[in-house]
């Protein structure tokens, strides 16, 4: 059976398809999560949309895919890398440039290197899995650990501390980045649930979130702090939140993956389907 036959008897969606809606998905996400922050800033141009948190942090300040109607004129979209550049300049903060599956104009990656823009390799991998999994037969964790949906702000300062320190953010940068959407993250009709994990619930050391966007939810925020690698707390919120993302629409998962995250989640049974590629300012 080929790959993408698979794909349809595992999936009920073919190739294409399921690059869409995990594409959709990503970017609607990844803009709704850069733009909550109080000092958030928004740009709508005529095939990208940008938005910025104000942190000096890349992936908090994106400029979103690239769909320009086939009649744009190479000038115009030339216009539009520009606007987007000084959009990002006049807030004095790095940036990427997070482009989605298939761009229109497909010479895209030259435009932006013209207007001075450089690939960022290693390219970060799309990966799905199915919504409903016997979850007996995902990977164990230590009995004592707890899992636990995030319900006060005490939760929100802990996770941010646990996502500052995991992703090396700088010292001064998103002190309060959960606390600054505290509605988004604690309340039940929002989009978003976040999940911590420790022996106790004093004391978290691993946070992840399920995220629904374009119909289908997703894997965010996974952060662990670097002493307690390797225990059993990264598969503990994994196994919760794929268990909440039954809640949601759909017949599939999706997340993107960083080098060192994966491995553990091909352990739950997500695949590779396609890679984002990023280009950013020197």
């Amino acid at each position: 059976m080929s790959a993408d036959a698979q794909l349809l008897e595992r999936f009920g969606k073919s190739r294409d398809e399921l690059i869409q809606i995990t594409d959709q998905h990503t970017l609607e996400v990844q803009a709704w999560l850069s733009s909550r922050s109080p000092q958030a800033a928004k740009f709508h141009g005529k095939g990208v949309q940008a938005s910025s948190s104000g942190f000096k942090i890349r992936f908090l300040n994106l400029a979103l895919g690239c769909s320009f109607p086939e009649d744009t004129s190479e000038a115009d979209i030339e216009a539009e890398i520009e606007a987007v550049k000084k959009f990002f300049a006049k807030r004095n903060i790095p940036w990427y440039w997070w482009m989605n599956a298939k761009p229109s104009p497909a010479n895209i990656g030259q435009l932006l290197q013209r207007h001075g823009l450089t690939y960022d390799a290693p390219p970060l991998p799309a990966m799905i899995a199915p919504i409903s999994q016997d979850l007996h037969s995902l990977p164990s964790y230590p009995a004592d650990i707890h899992v636990w949906r995030a319900e006060s702000i005490a939760d929100l300062k802990n996770a941010s501390t646990i996502r500052r320190i995991a992703f090396r953010f700088a010292q001064d940068e998103a002190l309060n980045y959960f606390e600054d959407m505290a509605s988004d993250w604690l309340g039940d009709a929002s989009r978003a649930r976040l999940f911590l994990a420790g022996r106790e619930k004093s004391a978290p050391v691993s946070i992840g979130a399920v995220i629904e966007g374009a119909g289908i939810p997703g894997i965010y925020v996974m952060a662990t702090l670097p002493d307690y690698h390797r225990q059993g707390y990264g598969k503990a919120i994994m196994q919760r939140l794929l268990l909440e993302a039954q809640a949601f629409r759909g017949n599939v998962v999706v997340l993107t993956a960083s080098a060192a995250g994966a491995g553990l989640y091909s352990q739950f049974g997500f695949i590779r389907l396609f890679d984002f590629d990023f280009y950013s300012l020197p």
